[in-house]
């Protein structure tokens, strides 16, 4: 395999000789393969768009994107403790410098990290000192609601200890996978290299590889139904699959949920498990029973939002109706 930029959005609408294969009516089913969201709009062509407009479609970038760099150059910041960032770009991509301690010597800012509606925090991997790779989630990081750079909220670990300790926050070992693995739909970390890479959280990252879906429904007039909306599909289901990145209860302890910064919102799931409607709906509650996960929140006007809670609230709520 090799390294796919982040920017090819050509590799979505592709599909490779061997899926090509997996793919016609007439062949044996197979070990599911990945094809592409393209593929997917030949019958989905409704969710396509709404997902297109979400968060979910831009997930991961290259931080030399345009648009990404864009928020980020001819601006400074400066973290406390560690220094006094500048931002520069050239041909081998975006970089920040600190000159008060380093000089004009430049640290590659190579991924960008979220969707852009919120914020965007940027990601570079780097040799371990020993052996492997670590990643270095950058101190500051871009946010919407005021278009500034601020603080990207992380563990205070101390004093820096190497050099790239100033420039941002290193993660290594599950940690530092899970970082490309909520972001994308599908890529591994091979040294300082991430390949096999498909960016974005597209429809395969929560139905699964669909080759076998889409040849049974180029083959029949009526598919069985893929993934989501089998009829094993429970509450269970549904809350550890939109819960497998913004966390589960069993990943979060009560310290670090009541202490976590305000400015991310990772916990939906936790929060949604502990609420009294949940309990009291005796786990018929799921997360889509109020949110289209296909349609981006701010989407969605005021009064569909009031709808949902109406709908189970209805005499709690005669002020709404």
């Amino acid at each position: 395999s090799t390294q796919q930029s982040p920017r090819a959005e050509s590799r979505d609408a592709t599909v490779s000789v061997a899926n090509t294969a997996a793919l016609s009516p007439a062949a044996v089913a197979a070990e599911p393969t990945f094809v592409g969201r393209h593929v997917c709009r030949e019958c989905h062509a409704e969710n396509f768009a709404l997902h297109a407009q979400h968060g979910h479609a831009h997930t991961f970038r290259s931080a030399s994107d345009p648009e990404v760099a864009a928020k980020f150059l001819g601006r400074t910041f400066e973290a406390e403790g560690y220094g006094k960032y500048q931002y520069h770009a050239n041909d081998a991509g975006l970089f920040a410098t600190i000159p008060d301690k380093f000089g004009d010597q430049p640290f590659s800012l190579q991924y960008a990290l979220g969707s852009g509606h919120l914020g965007i925090t940027l990601l570079s991997l780097i040799p371990h000192l020993e052996k492997g790779t670590v990643a270095i989630e950058h101190r500051a990081s871009w946010f919407s609601d005021t278009d500034e750079l601020r603080p990207t909220p992380l563990e205070n670990t101390g004093p820096p200890k190497t050099p790239a300790d100033f420039f941002g926050l290193r993660h290594e070992g599950e940690v530092m996978h899970k970082c490309v693995y909520c972001h994308t739909t599908r890529g591994r970390i091979v040294d300082q290299d991430i390949v096999d890479l498909v960016p974005n959280v597209n429809c395969e990252k929560c139905h699964g590889p669909a080759s076998e879906h889409v040849r049974q429904a180029r083959a029949m007039r009526v598919p069985p139904k893929f993934s989501v909306g089998r009829d094993d599909w429970d509450t269970e289901s549904d809350s550890h699959l939109c819960g497998d990145c913004p966390r589960l209860p069993v990943t979060v302890s009560r310290t670090k949920l009541r202490e976590y910064p305000d400015e991310l919102s990772r916990f939906q799931p936790v929060g949604l498990l502990r609420s009294k409607c949940f309990v009291e709906s005796e786990g018929k509650l799921k997360c889509s029973t109020c949110h289209n996960p296909h349609e981006t929140v701010t989407a969605v006007p005021k009064e569909k939002h009031l709808q949902n809670c109406i709908d189970c609230h209805l005499e709690d709520s005669p002020q709404h109706v």
